[in-house]
């Protein structure tokens, strides 16, 4: 190594750079500062020929230091580092100075481009004489994957990756799989037996030995990064053992009735009780809260009958970790509430339903077999579904869920099926219908007898008894006297949403679900790494998409989780030097990432590097200074500003 350190190259970037500035006489000036070995200058230096010159001038030369002038770092700093390293220079003493996005493309007058470009380059050779070596290391894959959620999108996750023989941990808060499809009847368009296809899968997935489901579970926090990840999960004491092959005999001797919630209002289930025939898991659970073995110690009836044993008073809540190397979010959605909007009738006027309490009236596995009645037992004559019940307002879901539209149209086909004769009516202003299958839907909607009702101010909608029936009004509407109301709510996020979404450190969207790295390019990335999202836990979706999504995310984790694969490990991590460290933890409290522990021992904060993310917050926090970020130290940053303020 000579005495000059740095080499500096200036890139034309084609037209992008060179006609927005001088880059001779930035060339010419570089040349002057002391510690610059050479200057070199190409027209496109991200082009083959551009590393061709770069590699073949930097192994002439041999600087100690190298500034590139050109774009983002973001877009093209590792283009230039590996070259360096190919040539014995440390990737860590590489500097870009961005002077297109910074510089040529937001100052028009050339002038001035040009003297902010100088401040730049300058502000990047000062840093260099600062820079220190960075280490590269790596790490193989851990080729398992987490699922959270067992919907639909879940399931079909996890059985995408199950047949590239990954290993599969299924977490599911309820106490068994199946979300939101096993509640519905049919599906629309096709009007497609729903339980039907995700019978299938559910048996499928029993019979795979790679997949394990943990039901009855959440997840409380995950550490660790793309390719290694813990996840720390905790799965609720349900009372009755593994073994339970949900036969029901417990059932007939169980004394205590529960509103059921799997019915969103009507039936009940007793204290012991599985989800649905055929669950899977297939053990049950016991209510504690109902269970008078729990409530009072009076009854142990269970127990008795039982043929496995299979009953667990003691059981305790349990924790557990799982260690995967991606992660696919598929939680679902929550129904969208009206109970805030009295004037909708739910909750003050009797059979006035939600579209998703309708899909269980006229489930055949529902509380009433199948038959659509009203409460008194009676058939309904006439049934209005009301659309976009709450959504597109400002005081319920501000936007459109796009899918109700299509399970609203299906409240005909259900009703007509078991009662011929009865009249519904379809009250909507914009009907959302997406695709030729979903408009077909709607023209055989009309010619089977729905009638379609248009109110243009939706928000006018008021629906009051009226005698022994139920009276509808709004704005363009005659006063429409029903026996039966269905309010297509809208599709909103689940409630815990934004407690996952720290405990993963991803995004939210503006309206709760999560956010995609690249809605365009990448819908079921996420804003980390080896994080995904498939179904309604993105945006309300049908089952088709949701299904498709979990296949796209989890076909992607595959893919990148090759076996033997290596990914390189965070090079610019922080450090904390031992000998400084006052032992306050504040920065414990601070990191995201969860990568630094205390040591007792010793009475020193420690950073697991192959955690750490390099964010700098431990290093912004420390008051002794002994938290460090590599490759953006205090005495790099300041020597940068020094560079840029005294040129």
């Amino acid at each position: 190594m000579g005495t000059n350190k740095t080499a500096v190259f200036l890139c034309n970037c084609g037209p992008n750079i060179a006609e927005c500035m001088d880059l001779d006489a930035i060339g010419a000036w570089a040349a002057g500062i002391e510690d610059v070995a050479a200057v070199f200058r190409h027209n496109l230096l991200c082009s083959p020929d551009g590393k061709a010159y770069f590699r073949q001038s930097l192994a002439q030369r041999q600087p100690e230091n190298v500034v590139v002038a050109a774009c983002s770092p973001k877009m093209h700093e590792r283009t230039f580092q590996e070259p360096a390293e190919a040539t014995g220079i440390n990737m860590g003493r590489v500097q870009m100075a961005n002077i297109r996005e910074h510089c040529g493309w937001v100052t028009p007058d050339r002038a001035e481009a040009t003297a902010k470009a100088k401040a730049l380059v300058h502000a990047a050779i000062c840093r260099c004489r600062r820079s220190e070596a960075l280490t590269r290391r790596s790490t193989k894959v851990n080729t398992d994957v987490v699922v959270i959620g067992g919907g639909i999108a879940g399931i079909e996750a996890a059985m995408t990756a199950a047949k590239a023989g990954r290993r599969v941990t299924i977490v599911e808060k309820e106490i068994a799989l199946g979300g939101r499809v096993i509640k519905t009847e049919e599906l629309a368009p096709p009007m497609q037996c729903a339980p039907c296809p995700l019978a299938a899968r559910l048996s499928a997935l029993k019979e795979t030995p790679n997949i394990t489901v943990i039901a009855n579970a959440e997840v409380t926090d995950v550490l660790g990064f793309f390719g290694n990840f813990t996840v720390r999960i905790r799965r609720r004491a349900r009372a009755v053992k593994d073994n339970c092959i949900g036969c029901e005999i417990c059932f007939e001797v169980c004394p205590v009735e529960v509103k059921t919630r799997f019915h969103l209002g009507p039936g009940t289930h007793k204290a012991i009780y599985t989800l649905f025939p055929g669950s899977v898991p297939a053990a049950a659970a016991i209510d504690k809260g109902a269970c008078r073995h729990f409530t009072d110690g009076t009854c142990d009836a269970c127990v008795k009958v039982c043929p496995l044993a299979s009953i667990d008073f003691d059981e305790q809540d349990e924790q557990t970790e799982v260690q995967a190397g991606a992660i696919i979010v598929a939680t679902g959605s929550a129904d969208g509430d009206v109970s805030h909007l009295p004037e909708l009738g739910w909750g003050v006027v009797d059979n006035v339903y939600t579209l998703p309490e309708f899909e269980r009236i006229a489930s055949s596995s529902g509380p009433y077999h199948g038959e659509i009645q009203l409460r008194d037992g009676r058939r309904p004559a006439s049934v209005a579904v009301v659309h976009c019940a709450g959504s597109r307002r400002d005081d319920g879901i501000r936007y459109c869920s796009r899918v109700c539209c299509m399970a609203a149209l299906k409240v005909g086909d259900l009703v007509r099926k078991k009662v011929p004769e009865a009249k519904v009516y379809n009250i909507h202003d914009t009907l959302v219908l997406g695709t030729p299958r979903e408009a077909l839907m709607h023209a055989r909607q009309r010619c089977s007898g729905t009638s379609f009702l248009r109110c243009p101010d939706l928000t006018s909608i008021r629906v009051s008894r009226n005698g022994d029936r139920i009276r509808v009004v709004g704005e363009g509407l005659r006063p429409l006297d029903v026996d039966m109301v269905v309010l297509a709510t809208g599709i909103k996020p689940p409630p815990a949403a934004g407690e996952l979404a720290e405990r993963l450190y991803v995004d939210l969207d503006q309206d709760g679900f999560f956010a995609p790295g690249d809605c365009l390019l990448h819908a079921t990335s996420t804003s980390l790494d080896g994080i995904y999202v498939a179904g309604c836990a993105a945006a309300p979706s049908d089952v088709a998409t949701a299904v498709t999504q979990g296949q796209a995310a989890a076909g992607d984790a595959v893919i990148r989780l090759a076996p033997g694969r290596e990914i390189e490990l965070e090079v610019m991590t922080c450090v904390i030097d031992e000998h400084r460290c006052a032992g306050c933890r504040l920065c414990i409290s601070v990191c995201p990432y969860k990568a630094i522990s205390f040591d007792r021992q010793k009475k020193v904060s420690v950073i697991n590097e192959a955690v750490c993310r390099g964010c700098g917050t431990c290093a912004a926090t420390c008051a002794s200074g002994a938290a460090k970020a590599k490759h953006f130290t205090d005495g790099q940053i300041m020597a940068e500003i020094g560079g840029l303020m005294h040129v």
